[in-house]
């Protein structure tokens, strides 16, 4: 067996091992393009970049996604392949701060070959296990697959499951409404969903191979990843290609508009100087040239996102009703308790903020009601600093609420149980003052808590305890469609009279409508989402 330089670096101290070993250590898989080749390692098989998807360059830019070529001999998956054009093109740089920025993230090569996924294993067998199919965050525009904090290898091992996560396209590329245009793109609006869909598509037809389930497949996302999961809740060509759900901190009630996204759609022409009878020229123009002005083009303070009312989407996903498409699917929905504090925390005026700093900054969280926040806030929580007001009134008054919401129009609608968590485990990271920020579960959902330190803390007894239970719960939720686990609580499905919760915490427990007066009163003023598409189609 020849050895590739890729083979070298991936396979690490197995190198020292006689070539006959470093063989078995290689596990190879037909799936129905092709052969590939893993990586064997801490008792999972690992295979990465596994094409599902054809190149979405030239022709096939801002079209639905198309099978992957076969090809022949064996693909080497031995590395994690690259992330989808994002972002203007230029390294991101960061504001300093004395304080640890969790979402940092590291830099990755970007291309439109990006259509990808990795697979972990416990065994190549006829099991059949369970399958998470995990979305990665960073809204519709930015993030990857291949972040050390989604490494399937412990849950894989230790819940015998299979993990899958999986790259598609972002912002302009996967989400530009040029339908308005031509028929030939009627949902290009809607292709990054599409490519998820194409990705599930992948996973029905081939995960027995890699002794996965293709009957019990959970699709789960956190941030923009619980977003896109909602969509596929919604978008029809999913539906029968998974059978369990997980939103994490990610509730979409709505998306845009035709109008909000023929707008958007407009302007980015306007920047690249195309009429729209030529909308074909889009598919010519430089990558790079199109991610210099897509930002622009989205509108301040506003980002590429699906349209509905197009034909993978014909309607809203959860404006004032639950889709009927997935109504028999059960689905897990959680937020953390102070989601905001990873977004606000990083600033050090944080440290120093006064009573008036604070109202004026409730203000901006709901306008004109900066004084009325204040009071019920310091009320409920007199013990409280100001900036951990903020953060929670910040929280309840978008993530906490839009869970709800979704929840509750799931729970009136019948069919599949609705399960309900709030995430309460505080932070030990700079001295705790970022509480239980957003996407602090993830490393425990994973059980990756050394890759996530960062978000996480530093590994004890007590987090891995945490980490083990919260992963057997996303596991046995994704075997058998109940959430349950050692030394957790039954957890009561959710309805939207007495609204039980599960706080996942060092000692979990279940509550009835946590949270009860900052829902009430963040609901009278309606979801930040309903006003959203009026905002950005004139901007």
């Amino acid at each position: 067996m020849q050895l590739s330089r890729r083979l070298l670096i991936a396979s690490g101290g197995a190198l020292l091992l006689p070539l006959p070993a470093l063989a078995k250590a290689s596990p190879i898989v037909e799936t129905a393009y092709g052969k590939v080749r893993g990586v064997s390692q801490n008792g999972v098989h690992v295979f990465k970049a596994i094409p599902y998807g054809d190149t979405t360059t030239g022709a096939n830019r801002f079209m639905a996604p198309q099978p992957p070529k076969p090809w022949t001999g064996v693909k080497e998956c031995l590395a994690y392949g690259p992330q989808t054009p994002q972002g203007n093109g230029e390294p991101v740089v960061r504001r300093p701060s004395k304080y640890t920025q969790l979402y940092a993230g590291r830099p990755e090569e970007q291309s439109e070959d990006c259509l990808i996924l990795n697979v972990w294993t416990p065994a190549l067998d006829n099991k059949k296990r369970p399958v998470f199919f995990w979305i990665h965050g960073g809204g519709f525009s930015t993030g990857s697959g291949s972040s050390p904090w989604y490494d399937g290898t412990n849950v894989a091992r230790k819940q015998d499951v299979v993990v899958v996560t999986i790259n598609h396209r972002l912002n302009v590329f996967g989400y530009c409404h040029l339908g308005a245009f031509s028929p030939k793109y009627a949902d290009s609006s809607n292709n990054g969903t599409l490519d998820c869909i194409a990705a599930l598509k992948w996973v029905k037809d081939n995960i027995e191979r890699f002794g996965g389930d293709p009957d019990r497949v959970m699709v789960h996302g956190q941030s923009g990843g619980g977003r896109k999961t909602t969509m596929v809740l919604t978008t029809t060509p999913a539906q029968g290609l998974y059978q369990r759900a997980v939103v994490q901190s990610g509730s979409q009630l709505r998306v845009d508009t035709l109008e909000t996204g023929e707008a958007k759609a407009r302007r980015l022409l306007d920047a690249l100087n195309i009429a729209p009878t030529n909308v074909d020229k889009l598919q010519q123009v430089p990558l790079k040239d199109i991610q210099k002005v897509q930002g622009k083009a989205a509108g301040a303070g506003a980002q590429w996102m699906p349209v509905a009312g197009t034909p993978s989407l014909p309607a809203q996903p959860f404006d004032g009703a639950a889709p009927t498409m997935s109504r028999d699917i059960p689905v897990m929905i959680g937020t953390c308790r102070t989601e905001q504090s990873g977004f606000l925390g990083v600033d050090p005026a944080m440290d120093t903020l006064t009573d008036e700093q604070l109202k004026e900054r409730l203000d901006k969280v709901q306008h004109g009601e900066g004084e009325h926040l204040y009071a019920m806030y310091r009320r409920l929580y007199p013990k409280s600093g100001n900036a951990e007001v903020l953060y929670m009134a910040a929280t309840d008054r978008s993530y906490f609420l839009d869970s709800t919401i979704q929840a509750a129009l799931r729970a009136d609608a019948g069919g599949g149980p609705t399960f309900m968590y709030n995430f309460y485990r505080e932070t030990p990271v700079d001295d705790g003052r970022y509480f239980a920020p957003h996407a602090e579960e993830i490393p425990f959902v994973f059980d990756s808590l050394k890759n996530g330190a960062v978000i996480a803390g530093p590994v004890t007894p007590e987090s891995r305890h945490l980490a083990d239970q919260v992963s057997a719960l996303w596991a046995n939720f994704a075997r058998n469609g109940v959430p349950s686990a050692p030394g957790i609580p039954e957890w009561t499905p959710y309805d939207s009279k007495s609204r039980p919760t599960m706080i996942i915490n060092d000692t979990s427990k279940m509550l009835d409508d946590p949270r009860s007066e900052q829902r009430k009163t963040m609901l009278a003023f309606g979801s930040q989402q309903e006003a959203y598409g009026r905002a950005v189609s004139h901007g």
